[in-house]
């Protein structure tokens, strides 16, 4: 499946300054975020694979593999699926295909986010990005394809500029804060799937195979593992509650992201444009917290 350019999909709204893009607009996007959510999902687990069993198992038919339970959530088993059938024929080196997977979805989150926040005429706030991003940190902090940024925001415009394409390519993500954050989330997406506590404990025994693999892909095992390895008469998670996980994990994750995309973790004249210009109340049609107020 080939996703849709983030960078050139969101250029086609521009009405009155301020306003609130249109539901089907930031449907269209939502559905563009939960694709590359489920493509990353798929390379975390797919590409932490020992073996082609269970890769081959997931090609065959993903909703066995997650019980059918990646659905509820809104993400797509199908796109799922498709990495698992990729990562069939690329066993060898699937922790290596599954990083640079990984590192476009994760960018084409970020950039579709990001296209979508600021209102139905944004290009002021598309100046003020452009001119104030940091290629360095979106390369080797957040470990994002910083051309692809650069180009869906400051790609023929009045007001472009140029940008350097990094001279080495950063992988694994490495601010702290966000390493931790994707860890939870992938942990809370992946221990979802388990329909029983019997399940889960399998799952739990089965991660000693997969934990070295997660490490090279940017995943604190530590914290997954502490999802897994549970007592039996330890609760499920629900669905509402990790719906709410991802939902939170994804609006602090992008918070982090912009903040430190634009210099702006102790800059707080930045932090206030940001609250200013912020389309607030279409986060929560983006799949982000309803309301947020972020950097406010």
């Amino acid at each position: 499946m080939k996703f849709i350019s983030v960078a050139t999909v969101c250029l086609v709204a521009g009405l009155a300054h301020g306003a609130a893009l249109s539901e089907k607009v930031l449907a269209s996007a939502h559905s563009q975020i939960m694709a590359n959510a489920s493509s990353i999902l798929g390379w975390q687990v797919a590409g932490s694979q020992q073996s082609l069993a269970p890769v081959d198992q997931g090609c065959q038919n993903i909703s066995s593999f997650g019980h059918g339970h990646w659905a509820a959530l809104g993400l797509k088993p199908a796109v799922i699926e498709e990495a698992f059938c990729i990562a069939t024929t690329r066993v060898s080196n699937s922790s290596a295909l599954s990083l640079s997977q990984i590192k476009l979805a994760a960018t084409n989150i970020f950039v579709a986010q990001l296209l979508h926040a600021f209102g139905d005429d944004p290009e002021l706030s598309y100046q003020w990005l452009c001119q104030k991003f940091n290629y360095t940190a979106i390369n080797d902090e957040l470990a994002l394809n910083s051309g692809l940024v650069g180009q869906a925001f400051c790609a023929n415009r009045p007001y472009a500029t140029a940008w350097v394409n990094p001279t080495h390519d950063v992988l694994v993500v490495a601010d702290y804060f966000i390493y931790n954050m994707a860890s939870a989330l992938f942990a809370t997406l992946y221990s979802f799937s388990a329909s029983t506590a019997t399940d889960r404990w399998v799952m739990c025994e089965q991660y000693f195979y997969m934990f070295q693999a997660q490490l090279q892909e940017g995943i604190n095992s530590t914290i997954v593992r502490n999802a897994l390895c549970l007592d039996h008469d330890e609760p499920l998670l629900t669905l509402d509650y990790s719906r709410n996980i991802m939902t939170d994990f994804s609006t602090d994750i992008f918070v982090r992201q912009l903040s430190l995309a634009v210099n702006a973790v102790d800059d707080e004249e930045k932090q206030a444009w940001l609250c200013e210009n912020i389309q607030h109340g279409d986060l929560g049609l983006l799949g982000m917290t309803v309301n947020n107020t972020m950097f406010c």
